[in-house]
C-alpha cells in the first residue's frame, strides 16, 4: 500500500458525496477503482486495524472507515 494513496482515498471519501454514495453501494469496487490493492481492501472490509496500521506504517489513531449497509427496502 502506498501510504499516500490510502490517505488520498480516506480524504476523498470524506469530501466527495458521490464517491461516498458509491462506497455505500459497493465498497470493494470503489476501493479497487481507486487503486487500492486486494490485501488493503480486505483489511478495510474486515476492520483489521492492526493490518491497516502495518500497511500504512503508523498507528491508525484517527483512521476509521465505517462500512455502511445499503437499505434494500
Amino acid at each position: 500500500m502506498s501510504k499516500k494513496k490510502f490517505e488520498e482515498f480516506v480524504i476523498k471519501l470524506s469530501e466527495d458525496s458521490q464517491l461516498n454514495k458509491s462506497y455505500v453501494e459497493n465498497p470493494e469496487a470503489v476501493m479497487k477503482d481507486f487503486g487500492l490493492e486486494d490485501n488493503e481492501i480486505r483489511a478495510v472490509l474486515k476492520g483489521e486495524t492492526k493490518e491497516v496500521e502495518k500497511l500504512i506504517g503508523t498507528k491508525a489513531v484517527c483512521i476509521h472507515i465505517v462500512t455502511l449497509m445499503k437499505d434494500d427496502k
